[in-house]
């Protein structure tokens, strides 16, 4: 039987790339720790960044143990070791590269080390350059659409009563 909570996350998936199946649990320890470490592959994990990942992962249905870990996980292991602790990394190995550059472009900024472990995680996973730049220009270009539909739909802000203040508001 599948919960309420269940087919949330999977409508989360499908929404994001068409899945019609939920991944292990298993899957998204060593996939959400290697986006973690490619947003601090320039040495400064933001807020924001880690907040993208934990939410992410909350969205399509990580266990609260692991997103418990994620608030204060270091993310500098070898990516090479959280691929090989991913199940499904191959399988995923292209959205992988697209849900790292969101998380790394949460903050707003997506710098050329932060590109760099990208790259290096894309080689470790088999994919050119050419197409880690095609992802990285989808996943930018996305967070420019969502900017644009936000001020399209709420011209003068978001109002107070739908809004949560957090720290990081961008989808990115």
């Amino acid at each position: 039987m599948t919960t309420n909570r269940e087919l949330g996350y999977l409508w989360s998936l499908k929404q994001k790339c068409n899945v019609d199946k939920l991944p292990t649990l298993e899957a998204y320890d060593g996939y959400l720790k290697a986006i973690l470490t490619c947003a601090n592959g320039d040495g400064n994990l933001t807020p924001a960044e880690r907040e993208w990942v934990i939410g992410h992962g909350s969205a399509v249905g990580a266990l609260d143990s692991l997103l418990d870990e994620l608030k204060t996980y270091k993310a500098d292991e070898d990516i090479e070791k959280l691929l090989a602790m991913s199940p499904q990394a191959d399988a995923s190995r292209r959205v992988l590269i697209y849900d790292a550059v969101r998380a790394c472009s949460a903050d707003g900024e997506y710098n050329d080390r932060e590109k760099a472990t990208v790259r290096k995680m894309g080689a470790k996973l088999g994919i050119s350059e050419d197409l880690i730049r095609q992802i990285e220009d989808v996943a930018l270009e996305e967070a420019r659409l969502w900017e644009r539909r936000v001020k399209l739909v709420y011209p003068a802000g978001t109002p107070p009563t739908l809004r949560v203040d957090t720290p990081s508001s961008d989808p990115a």
